[in-house]
């Protein structure tokens, strides 16, 4: 029960920024044209692409902090973390979609050629979804060895959104620097693990 409890904790902290930012765009509607700045839906699409770049980092910081210092707090809640990276990803492409596509299908190729790291974007969400899906206990039983090599893909995730928000730079480098810098770290510090211990994950 306390476990359960701890859990409902994680994804009610999680959901927080979606929530303010619910609220915000129910000001929005109400008149308030100013809340979001001046292009309301391009801050809609970075606010949720950052908020699952951050729980995509926190999952990946999970098992390093444990390692270094046997702390299991933010561990527990690792697959609730990896979820909410889920979430939020899927309602940035969503965002994207809605407000700067304006799902205008057509436009797809176009904009691919033009911003080559939507390509990258969408690649990452996709291999999510195999890792979301499997995510429960049960499958974890159902695959054996075979679901840590499948998670193992979030490494890849990683690399891609790190290169999906670095080309992204225009003028405000540091936060995309930095948070890629950051993914890049958490990945070296992995990789240096499993040439030490090449069984561990």
């Amino acid at each position: 029960m306390r476990a359960i409890g701890a859990g409902v904790i994680a994804w009610l902290l999680g959901l927080i920024p979606l929530g303010w930012l619910l609220v915000q765009i129910w000001q929005l509607q109400s008149g308030d044209w100013e809340i979001l700045g001046p292009e309301p839906g391009k801050a809609i699409v970075h606010f949720t692409g950052e908020w699952g770049l951050y729980c995509l980092i926190a999952s990946l910081t999970a098992t390093t902090l444990w390692r270094r210092g046997r702390q299991r707090l933010l561990l527990q809640h690792r697959r609730t973390l990896g979820l909410l990276c889920f979430l939020y990803t899927t309602l940035h492409l969503l965002a994207y979609c809605a407000f700067l596509l304006e799902w205008q299908w057509q436009d797809v190729a176009s904009e691919i050629i033009k911003r080559p790291y939507l390509l990258l974007g969408a690649f990452g969400w996709l291999l999510l979804i195999p890792l979301a899906v499997t995510s429960t206990r049960n499958w974890q039983r159902r695959l054996a060895s075979r679901w840590k090599k499948l998670h193992r893909l979030v490494y890849v995730v990683a690399v891609l959104v790190a290169i999906h928000y670095l080309l992204q730079i225009r003028a405000n480098w540091l936060e995309p620097v930095l948070f890629s810098s950051m993914l890049f770290i958490l990945l070296f510090e992995r990789f240096l693990v499993t040439q030490i211990r090449p069984k561990s994950f």
